[in-house]
């Protein structure tokens, strides 16, 4: 195939980092990247400026075993598992290849929020989702119109369908409410919560900057069973699993894919036939000098775990990346109020933004203040403080809802009925308890609250009489947060919560794609027998990932996975 690669497939985002970065690769949770040098980055570029990352290697010369099958997945993570699914059902022969080794082999995360509209599930709780055009069009604002429409559709209307039939099998209950209580009685491990369900009494997204579109359902304890179900699905239906494996690049005869070469942990190569491949493999968030070149405003965020072999195994087979902006994930959750638009002053003690912004928004308001002046704060990558009183629990009910809010206040002898939600991770309930445990500081004075910020005292008393004085007057006239949000810093005791600027979960940014999920070349034809799905797809999110609807990277994995796989196995 040689180490070709057209001018377009190379630019990708169009004007980009010239330079890449230096550092290798790390593992499954890479330290702290930082840009490299000049020399640095010369060493990993060739001399035609071509960043060593997208050098294709050689042909394997030699090799131990040879498969066939109708279709091939590279990556059994969520989108891979729905493609797996999905072509069995047509009935594929079905080969997957997976980097994890099966005694380890595991998708279970922290995750387990699905973006799905019109489920059995969501019916039978009388869940109902906002119209199509008022959710796609706020995706794609928040997107900046880069992300592709016709995705989001095809999102909206197949979502729901297409979870039920990924949780085939599965043994769950369901929950009637968010915070349902299951300390007592005979339950099942597994079990569906609503998400932010019922929503705040008199909540209207149509008056929010940002709003948020309840519906979205959670898989508890994760999304770890939810997948089993679709996975045995699969292996039922013969697919093998080639565990421990690495998919390294793909086989091309003519302009069509015909398979790949993967690598076991042993160092011995496979030589897979397939008629149809899918790559899953995930985003590029765990490869530093992808992320210099593509995305460099993230070198600043920890986190990652997938090396972006997938995107790069598409552009060596002709294949290119979308352009960008792409968009990191970069969820802030906030303090112990999570992001409840409380007043916030930076590491200057001066107010900076309308806080009534998701954690994801407030991210990158963050990452544009200025570093703390004290260095103990600036060594914990302090970059504001979120300020309250202690009439806290009767101010949260007016926040926004959904996503990383806390809106519920439950008072010291109810605390036994909300067990299951208060052990949850950030599902919108709080107790005085919770908030005097995890505050950073408290303080009975503005004064003694600045001093344990390592702020001025004068700046912070200054801008917080400021703030007091616009909370009473009902207007924001600096910022324009609305007045409903604006409550003054006034009642003893005071608190404060220290926000850094958050980790990253992935990066959005993967291969071009069109509906049918064929991989596209330069001149956007699709490449015959690649097809892409889950973080290795375009054309989902740019510029931003928004959070007004809980889960919608699970979602869209599924549906497009699916899609994908029956694709696939169909020929299609």
């Amino acid at each position: 195939m040689g180490n070709q690669m057209s001018r377009r497939a190379f630019l990708g985002l169009g004007a980009t980092a010239a330079a890449v970065a230096g550092a290798t690769v790390a593992g499954c949770a890479p330290a702290k990247q930082e840009t490299a040098s000049s020399a640095e980055a010369a060493q990993t570029t060739k001399a035609d400026g071509t960043p060593a990352f997208l050098v294709q290697p050689e042909v394997p010369s030699a090799v131990a075993e040879e498969k066939d099958c109708d279709v091939l997945i590279l990556g059994l993570g969520l989108a891979g598992t729905a493609a797996a699914k999905a072509a069995t059902d047509e009935g594929a022969k079905v080969i997957a290849v997976e980097k994890q080794p099966e005694d380890t082999y595991s998708v279970v995360s922290m995750a387990g929020d699905w973006g799905i509209v019109g489920s059995k599930v969501q019916k039978d709780l009388g869940i109902e989702f906002a119209p199509k055009e008022d959710i796609v069009n706020e995706i794609e604002k928040e997107c900046g119109w880069r992300a592709d429409a016709s995705f989001w559709s095809y999102w909206y209307d197949h979502s729901g369908e297409d979870f039920d039939w990924f949780i085939e099998g599965a043994d769950y209950e369901v929950l009637d409410s968010t915070a349902e209580d299951l300390e007592s009685g005979d339950h099942k491990p597994n079990y569906i919560r609503p998400k932010a369900f019922p929503p705040l009494e008199g909540y209207d997204y149509k008056r929010e900057y940002y709003p948020y579109f309840h519906g979205s359902v959670t898989t508890n304890p994760n999304m770890g069973w939810a997948c089993e179900a679709a996975r045995m699905s699969a292996l039922d239906k013969g697919m093998e699993v080639l565990y421990g494996t690495t998919a390294e690049q793909l086989i091309k005869e003519g302009d069509a894919v015909v398979g790949a070469y993967a690598k076991g942990a042993d160092g011995a190569y496979t030589k897979i036939n397939a008629k149809s491949v899918v790559i899953t493999c995930g985003d590029y968030g765990a490869n530093p000098e992808m992320r210099q070149y593509y995305a460099p405003e993230t070198v600043i965020f920890e986190g990652g775990v997938n090396t972006g072999d997938g995107q790069r195994m598409g552009i060596w087979a002709g294949g290119r990346m979308e352009r960008g902006p792409h968009a990191p994930t970069t969820h802030h959750m906030g303090g112990v109020l999570g992001v409840d638009s409380f007043l916030q002053l930076n590491t200057r003690g001066k107010r900076f933004m309308n806080e009534d912004i998701p954690g994801q928004n407030i991210t990158d308001a963050l990452v544009r203040q200025p570093v703390a002046l004290d260095g103990e704060t600036k060594d914990a990558g302090i970059k504001s403080w979120q300020i309250f009183d202690s009439k806290w629990p009767e101010q949260i009910g007016s926040m926004n809802d959904g996503h990383g809010y806390i809106n519920h206040y439950v008072p010291a002898d109810q605390v036994d009925q909300y067990a299951t939600v208060l052990n949850g991770f950030k599902l919108g309930y709080v107790t005085d308890q919770m908030v005097e445990e995890q505050a950073t500081v408290k303080a009975d004075s503005i004064e003694e609250l600045a001093e344990k910020m390592k702020l001025d005292a004068a700046t912070v008393k200054a801008e917080i009489d400021r703030y007091n004085e616009l909370c009473r007057k009902g207007h924001d006239d600096d910022f324009g947060k609305m007045a409903e949000r604006m409550f003054p810093v006034e009642n003893p005791p005071y608190y404060a919560c220290s926000l850094t600027v958050g980790g990253m979960l992935y990066i959005f940014g993967g291969l071009e794609c069109d509906l049918d999920m064929h991989v596209l070349d330069d001149d956007d034809v699709p490449i015959e027998g690649l097809y892409v799905a889950g973080n290795s797809m375009g054309r989902r999110f740019l510029v931003e990932k928004p959070v007004v609807v809980a889960g919608l990277s699970l979602a869209t994995a599924t549906s497009f996975g699916r899609l994908a796989g029956a694709n696939a196995a169909k020929g299609v």
